[in-house]
């Protein structure tokens, strides 16, 4: 007890600073820190002001050390925001105004710029007399068709431009161009524009974000463009474009931007607000008709000239080709004449081939499709041609016939028809072997004249005898093509040489029809069928006045006989017989 109230008495004695100092050197906290501490302990509202400060660092070393990421913070973000828009939905669109509005600007005149070009494809597909002028003037001017529709469509001049305070109507800046001012009292014009846009949103019940926007006075339009805190108004003469509400949108965004501390705490101060006039002034703009330039002649009528050689180029190119292509076309076509190839060389096209010595020159035909030598080159090899146009010509040449004798020539078979004498048909007979593409030589048509006398004269030959020919037949049916009338005909005219006979003869010749065939398959089938063959083809024979008493059809067997003769052939023998016999 004594020894409390010595301690309680030390105490007692000791100042009140020095009790202060004395706490501090053992806590660490004076008085006034302790009172501070108190009152956070005591009063959370104190508390919560004073560590606001110190949050968004302590986030934001907590995120750079790991100990909480964006994934946590995330959700108390987008809750608090939606809470806040549900609140009051102008704060958020106040805030960003200034930055969302040039992006969503952006999109739309992307998509503006995808429909005027649309539009612009209409306007020129369209038709009027008025575009009908206008296109004709482009012709003529060095402006394009586009440009002149939008001379005749946009003609305007912006006179003044406002700035009114949106809650307080008063008046903040107004520029003008200059030249004349349309409003007497300007603060006049910002309370009735204040006025009228309340009127109508109240009147009409419409919605904020349909808001007035354009006003027409008399020649005058007032385009309006609203913000948040504040609304830019333009009176214009005459028709602005679209694009002019671009530049009102752009000017009040970028008022907001710059100034959007002095809007929201609006006093009445509008000297703050001088600053922005150089973006009103952005917005006092007019377009006028462009005076026309002087046209460029002598530029035009170089590029005409330009254009013009351009097109006579193409067009002799064009017809060259042409004429070329016809030339090979008609070579091509040309007996004796064949070409493997053609090539440019050196701005001349080269034709190669062969050519027989007989066929026609290409030369002539150059003049013939209006080519010049300058144009093409042949080089041409010789060979011989096996067509019967060059085999007929090759005739001529080597059995030179009298002008009364006819050569023709048909599958390689030389005919001679009119008369000619004796001389010269043995001649004809002992050289026509040379004429490359000659198989036989037939002159049963020809008359011989020896001695001044006219007479039937038949220059016997193996390979021209009745027992030379035969006929090849698909399957049972005998039916002759073109090249086999021809065949035909000769056969029967030899026919008719060799019966040149009468009855009173020993001996009459019997001319056996053979219908050839093979043992594969069913023999006895083929023989059948072969000599029904042989009967159609003595039918043939009879149509054509040869007796029928003459004709005898038979059959044989190719394996049997070795007959040179193919399987569905016809052939011919000749065996005498005399006249009681038949």
């Amino acid at each position: 007890m004594a020894q409390s109230q010595q301690n309680t008495g030390m105490f007692g004695s000791m100042s009140e600073v020095k009790l202060n100092e004395l706490r501090k050197m053992i806590v660490g906290l004076d008085t006034e820190d302790l009172q501070r501490l108190s009152i956070f302990v005591n009063d959370p509202d104190a508390f919560s002001q004073e560590i606001s400060g110190l949050l968004p660092t302590s986030i934001k070393l907590m995120l750079e050390k790991g100990d909480i990421s964006y994934s946590v913070l995330m959700p108390v973000v987008e809750s608090a925001l939606k809470d806040s828009v549900k609140q009051n939905p102008k704060v958020l669109a106040d805030v960003l105004f200034p930055i969302m509005m040039p992006a969503i600007r952006k999109a739309v005149a992307d998509d503006l710029s995808k429909m005027i070009e649309s539009l612009n494809s209409t306007l020129e597909n369209s038709f009027s007399p008025k575009r009908l002028g206008w296109r004709f003037k482009s012709m003529f001017s060095s402006s394009s068709y586009a440009e002149i529709v939008l001379s005749n469509a946009y003609i305007f001049r912006v006179k003044q431009v406002f700035l009114i305070h949106k809650q307080s109507g008063l008046l903040l800046g107004e520029v003008s161009d200059n030249r004349s001012s349309v409003t007497k009292n300007s603060d006049m014009v910002s309370s009735m524009l204040s006025a009228i846009k309340d009127f109508v949103q109240d009147s009409f019940d419409t919605k904020q974000q349909n808001e007035l926007d354009t006003i027409k006075v008399g020649q005058f339009n007032i385009w309006i463009e609203q913000g948040p805190h504040a609304i830019l108004a333009a009176i214009v003469e005459g028709n602005a474009p679209a694009e002019y509400r671009t530049i009102l949108k752009e000017t009040i965004e970028i008022i907001h931007l710059k100034q959007s501390y002095e809007l929201e705490h609006f006093e009445g101060d509008i000297e703050v607000f001088k600053k922005s006039d150089a973006y009103l002034e952005s917005c006092v703009i007019s377009e006028q008709k462009e005076k026309k330039k002087k046209r460029p002649i002598i530029i035009m009528l170089l590029f005409a000239i330009l254009v013009g050689g351009l097109v006579f180029l193409l067009y002799n190119s064009f017809d060259s080709k042409l004429r070329i292509n016809k030339l090979e076309n008609a070579l091509r076509i040309e007996s004796g004449i064949i070409i493997t190839n053609n090539d440019n060389n050196n701005g001349k096209i080269v034709f190669e081939g062969l050519r027989d010595p007989l066929a026609s020159n290409p030369i002539k035909f150059l003049a013939i499709y209006d080519v010049d030598t300058s144009e093409v080159v042949f080089s041409f090899k010789p060979y011989i041609s096996l067509e019967d146009e060059l085999i007929l010509k090759r005739a001529y040449f080597v059995l030179e016939p009298p002008t009364s004798v006819i050569l023709s020539v048909n599958n390689h078979l030389l005919f001679a028809e009119g008369e000619a004498d004796k001389k010269w048909v043995d001649m004809a007979l002992t050289n026509y072997v040379k004429i490359i593409g000659v198989n036989s030589f037939d002159i049963t048509s020809l008359l011989v004249i020896n001695n001044n006398k006219t007479v039937k004269k038949h220059v016997n030959s193996k390979k021209l005898s009745i027992e030379s020919y035969y006929f090849v037949f698909n399957y049972n049916k005998v039916k002759l093509d073109s090249k086999q009338e021809i065949k035909f005909k000769n056969f029967i005219t030899e026919v008719n040489r060799l019966l040149d006979f009468d009855f009173s003869q020993d001996s009459i010749p019997v001319i056996v029809v053979i219908g050839h065939t093979s043992y594969k398959g069913n023999a006895v089938a083929n023989k059948t069928v072969a000599f029904e063959r042989a009967q159609q083809f003595i039918s043939l024979m009879a149509e054509a006045a040869i007796p029928i008493e003459v004709l005898v059809p038979k059959t044989d067997y190719i394996e049997d006989t070795n007959d040179e003769f193919p399987v569905r052939s016809v052939s011919f023998k000749i065996v005498y017989s005399k006249p009681e016999d038949l």
